[in-house]
């Protein structure tokens, strides 16, 4: 792998996190105070992570993994990620 290619894997790698945590935030935002802390703590319980580490996901300090996503909006009881990626740059025809 070229260091190009690995610059721009960085980029939307990044992107995502930002994305992720955006959506994870937005849910969070229309919870109340105690929800908030018993959906964080719930969430922490069934991913087997330290709160931290959902701190981390909800800062924007790394992604959030896929069967976490899944655990979030199992607790949320309804769908807070959306899958679709980033821009890429595609090749015009």
């Amino acid at each position: 792998m070229n260091t190009s290619t690995i610059k721009r894997q960085t980029i939307i790698n990044n992107e995502v996190k930002h994305i992720e945590a955006q959506q994870l935030n937005t849910f969070l935002d229309t919870l109340t105070y105690c929800e908030r802390v018993e959906f964080v703590t719930s969430v922490v319980k069934r991913a087997g992570v330290k709160r931290q580490t959902f701190m981390n996901w909800k800062g924007m300090a790394c992604r959030i993994p896929e069967h976490a996503k899944l655990i979030i909006e199992d607790e949320a009881g309804k769908r807070i990620f959306d899958d679709t990626p980033p821009d890429t740059e595609q090749p015009q025809p």
